[in-house]
């Protein structure tokens, strides 16, 4: 796939010897998902530092304690969401499960409760996501060029808030 060797298994059996010899099988992505996510991402950092980094992201949802403080905007986001789309009519279920997800996700990880800061976020995540199972074409029109538009505004999102950050530390 992606111009890579590649191993599909479907049994659990295969699966397992798959997902835990670490000698004959190695975790890749293509270079184009490298390129998108970038070289410090989750896909891109060797082992011990991804599984440092996945504790250190994870502790916020892991556990019930962890869990129970999001139930209430859970619950409201799911209710809210069956009412919206028994209006709809008929209704594509794997993209609206995945909008409420990401309202889920980004609550939790950003507090961010805000309509048009979700559905921006969403949309740009979108793109971004059919960018990364694309093939590298480069040109407008193609997901992979949409896609890496997406990760500079993400980046200059990101460099703005740092260098907001670090300005507001110097004041103190």
């Amino acid at each position: 796939m992606f111009g890579n060797p590649s191993v599909i298994v479907t049994t659990p059996e295969a699966c397992k010897k798959v997902l835990t010899d670490d000698d004959c099988f190695t975790l890749g992505w293509p270079s184009s998902t490298v390129e998108l996510m970038g070289k410090k991402s989750f896909i891109s950092i060797p082992a011990d530092e991804h599984k440092r980094l996945r504790r250190l992201t994870s502790a916020s949802i892991n556990g019930y304690d962890a869990l129970s403080g999001y139930i209430p905007f859970i619950e409201k986001n799911v209710v809210s969401s069956l009412e919206k789309w028994t209006t709809m009519g008929d209704i594509e279920f794997l993209t609206e499960m995945r909008k409420l997800t990401f309202r889920v996700i980004i609550h939790i990880f950003l507090s961010s409760e805000s309509e048009h800061v979700m559905e921006n976020l969403e949309k740009e995540y979108t793109v971004l996501n059919l960018g990364v199972r694309a093939l590298r074409i480069n040109l407008p029109g193609f997901a992979f060029y949409k896609a890496l538009k997406v990760t500079y505004f993400f980046s200059s999102i990101s460099e703005s808030s740092q260098f907001i950050i670090s300005n507001l530390y110097s004041f103190n």
